[in-house]
């Protein structure tokens, strides 16, 4: 256990990374006036203007470079939230649920023919065969899901970074419980289609993140979801656990999130950051925030 824990230390932050980015990345599937932009000024009555970015879960330095605009929000902002914070607590939960604690094995959910597959394709992203049977099936799939990077140069990471130096509060929309949640409430014939679904098109994720970054760069909302879609197999039972998934995934954390940030949003001067595409369309949260009667203005 000792050195299933010291690698879950090297690879806990790249799966938080993951887990984010899956929740962000299928959050609204409508387009409406909230369709280009990643910045957003939010303001009700005389309250001080509070601002809304949306983000992208890598470490490419195109966008980790933060534009000006967003610079200048962030250093004037008085608190900073975020989806769930990146402490030791909640990375220490993320690592707990990763593994299975009640004598299973991955290669007991996969068989040994799925199981082989995953093998090299997890040695590539730091986990070793000697410890991979220890990891849930889930856990595997969102591993996958992004290419190796340094966590700590991810842009929300870097973000909890900055309001750390700047002693700024830092605020959670969701606990690391409610995010897994999502995920390990699947059913293992559900995670089971969806790994295989991550593994069949493993060779392709470098070539769909290049993607999303020029999108998120040209701060074109749709596109980043159609990219996204584009990038969820076509077979019945893939479609089927996606959809069943994204249930799970889509209208309640955008409400929750909405719902949860109203203390910052309320007292002003807050700096909140959320998966971009939390964002986008007619039940996104700017929608929502819109709808609670804020006025949501776009800055950049």
């Amino acid at each position: 256990m000792t050195d299933i824990r010291r690698t879950l230390g090297r690879s806990i932050q790249r799966f938080s990374v993951a887990l984010l980015l899956v929740c962000s990345a299928a959050a609204v599937a409508q387009d409406g006036d909230f369709t280009q932009g990643l910045l957003w000024r939010i303001e009700k009555g005389s309250v001080t203007p509070s601002y809304l970015f949306g983000t992208i879960h890598i470490d490419d330095s195109r966008v980790t470079t933060l534009p000006d605009p967003v610079r200048r929000s962030f250093d004037g902002a008085r608190t900073f939230t975020m989806e769930v914070s990146l402490d030791s607590a909640n990375l220490l939960a993320l690592s707990s649920r990763m593994v299975y604690d009640d004598g299973r094995t991955l290669p007991d959910a996969t068989g040994p023919e799925l199981y082989r597959r995953i093998v090299p394709v997890m040695e590539q992203h730091g986990v070793p065969e000697a410890l991979l049977p220890a990891f849930r099936p889930w856990a595997v799939t969102l591993l996958l899901e992004v290419p190796p990077q340094d966590s700590m140069e991810v842009l929300d990471f870097r973000l909890y970074q900055m309001a750390q130096e700047q002693h700024k509060p830092v605020y959670q929309l969701e606990s690391a419980d409610e995010q897994i949640a999502v995920f390990a409430d699947m059913s293992d014939a559900d995670q089971l289609t969806l790994l295989k679904d991550a593994l069949d098109n493993y060779q392709n994720i470098a070539q769909q993140t290049e993607q999303l970054v020029q999108a998120y760069l040209a701060r074109d909302l749709a596109q980043m979801w159609r990219i996204d879609q584009g990038a969820v197999g076509d077979s019945a039972d893939v479609a089927d656990a996606n959809q069943r998934f994204e249930q799970q995934l889509l209208d309640n954390r955008n409400l929750r999130m909405a719902e949860r940030m109203q203390p910052q949003l309320q007292q002003g001067g807050a700096f909140v950051a959320v998966g971009a595409l939390h964002l986008y369309g007619e039940r996104g949260i700017l929608e929502l925030l819109q709808r609670r009667g804020y006025r949501v203005s776009r800055v950049y």
